[in-house]
């Protein structure tokens, strides 16, 4: 009997955890099916495309953010250069992940031709929060934890030849600075 409890409590466990592998799969399937339907948004104007995957709140939200650049004839170029997963939190039907996002984008402007914003890089994490909802993961909040601009390339980065110091001139032939 205590054999036949062991087996059933390692089968329940088994099936747990795979049903959280599938579950984390469907959650980041949402997510990047959500940040790059905001690109897909943004460049076709169609709203609806994320109405089934988001929350009233969160879609109506969106799609005034959306439709504000829209009205000012202004349309978002972006590209997602990175993006991470933290493991997800469950809790019932409900979860949370945090990701790290890397983009660049910025803003053209339809009836000049020319950039009203410049891309540039910025570095967010975020946080959402997800509701398992007819056995799909639809988004219910979306929090930004962090955002920092990159208005420069890398420059932490230096060539062997910048790490080269060069002679200082101050000390000419033995003479010694006094104040």
């Amino acid at each position: 009997m205590r054999f036949f409890l062991l087996i059933l409590l390692f089968l329940v466990q088994l099936c747990f955890a795979s049903s959280n592998v599938n579950d984390d799969k469907r959650i980041k399937d949402s997510l990047l099916k959500y940040n790059y339907g905001i690109i897909k948004m943004t460049n076709s104007g169609n709203t609806k495309l994320l109405k089934d995957m988001l929350s009233q709140e969160v879609y109506f939200k969106l799609m005034v953010w959306a439709d504000s650049w829209k009205f000012s004839n202004l349309a978002m170029v972006a590209q997602i250069n990175d993006l991470r997963f933290s493991p997800i939190a469950y809790n019932e039907n409900n979860a949370t992940i945090r990701t790290m996002e890397n983009w660049t984008f910025g803003y053209a402007d339809l009836v000049k031709r020319d950039y009203a914003l410049k891309p540039m890089t910025i570095f967010y994490k975020m946080k959402y929060t997800l509701k398992k909802h007819h056995g799909e993961w639809i988004i219910v909040a979306v929090e930004n934890l962090q955002e920092e601009v990159f208005t420069e390339p890398n420059t932490h980065e230096t060539s062997l030849l910048e790490k080269k110091e060069k002679p200082k001139e101050e000390a000419v032939q033995g003479k010694i600075e006094t104040h």
